[in-house]
């Protein structure tokens, strides 16, 4: 491999280039750390509704996996270096580019690998253990599974499933199974999501995976994980458990705001001239936004009592 980017860098630029090398607009993906909060309504009545050593818990849990997810953006950028060059927008990632030589990018990989596995083993050993797993996961992926079709989604879904159980550990949640069901199917349909958006707008060349691929077996599959992901989020509200746990039998009414989530998504997926990935997509789509932010609002609202019982 010819790294022509181990060149002098002026301080300023090698910085900018490892802070977009770690990817930060992604991480918006560790949200998912959080979302026990939104069902922590139990313990948080118990500490207050802001308990603070809570909150600070499952925030640092967030910033880790920030950190661990940047270490595996820069290990597989190191690793496509050949691939990324060859194409039309990756080409100009940090590594790819040049800005960020490889060795430098071997360094802040290794420095930001040491920080999430110190800040993990301060949350706990247990979000520790989810993190170690994630890392090796990904690494997998990296060199292995990112080429063979169908596996990489799962893959992908299954880090997003070790987000929302560390976060749960973080805050002291227990998770119920049609919560995990969801979060694991979500996290497939956006996967799927993400194949079909490369093969609307990318050659399969670029992704050797994609040639795995039949584009109606795919279309089916994204299809499927939607409707089962909107299927497992309603069995949770509807779960009698799930109201003894809250103490209201109001949740059912959040059930359409995710349903609209979801078709928003395929939506912007399918969007004729679609440019930008879907994550980039979904954080520029205000209507997708406004569903978000109006369901997350009425959830807290009908966990924490503030309407309906």
């Amino acid at each position: 491999m010819n790294d022509s980017a181990d060149r002098p860098k002026e301080p300023a630029s090698l910085v900018g280039a490892i802070a977009g090398a770690m990817r930060p607009s992604q991480w918006i993906k560790n949200v998912f750390v959080l979302v026990p909060l939104l069902f922590a309504g139990p313990t948080l009545r118990e500490q207050g509704l802001f308990g603070a050593s809570l909150w600070l818990r499952v925030l640092a849990g967030m910033g880790v996996f920030c950190l661990a997810s940047s270490a595996t953006y820069i290990l597989n950028d190191i690793s496509d270096i050949d691939a990324d060059r060859a194409h039309p927008v990756k080409r100009n990632r940090p590594i790819a580019s040049g800005a960020l030589p490889v060795r430098k990018a071997y360094q802040s990989c290794a420095v930001l690998l040491l920080l999430a596995l110190a800040g993990a083993g301060a949350v706990g050993n247990t979000f520790s253990a989810c993190i170690v797993l994630y890392l090796l996961q990904n690494v997998a992926y990296s060199r292995i599974l990112k080429h063979v079709a169908w596996v990489d989604t799962a893959m992908i879904a299954f880090g997003f499933v070790l987000r929302i159980v560390a976060g749960g550990e973080a805050a002291g949640v227990p998770l119920s199974h049609w919560l995990l069901a969801t979060t694991g199917l979500l996290a497939l349909f956006l996967a799927l999501g993400k194949r079909k958006h490369e093969q609307l707008t990318t050659d399969a060349q670029h992704r050797s995976a994609l040639t795995g691929y039949h584009p109606v077996a795919l279309t089916a599959a994204l299809w499927l994980s939607a409707a089962l992901a909107g299927a497992a989020y309603a069995g949770y509200a509807l779960d009698p458990q799930t109201a003894a746990r809250f103490h209201t039998s109001a949740l059912p009414i959040t059930i359409p705001l995710p349903i609209l989530g979801l078709s928003r998504f395929a939506w912007l997926i399918n969007r004729p001239g679609a440019a930008h990935s879907p994550t980039e997509r979904m954080l520029r789509d205000p209507w997708f936004l406004g569903i978000a932010g109006s369901g997350g609002a009425l959830i807290l609202a009908v966990v924490y009592g503030w309407i309906g019982q």
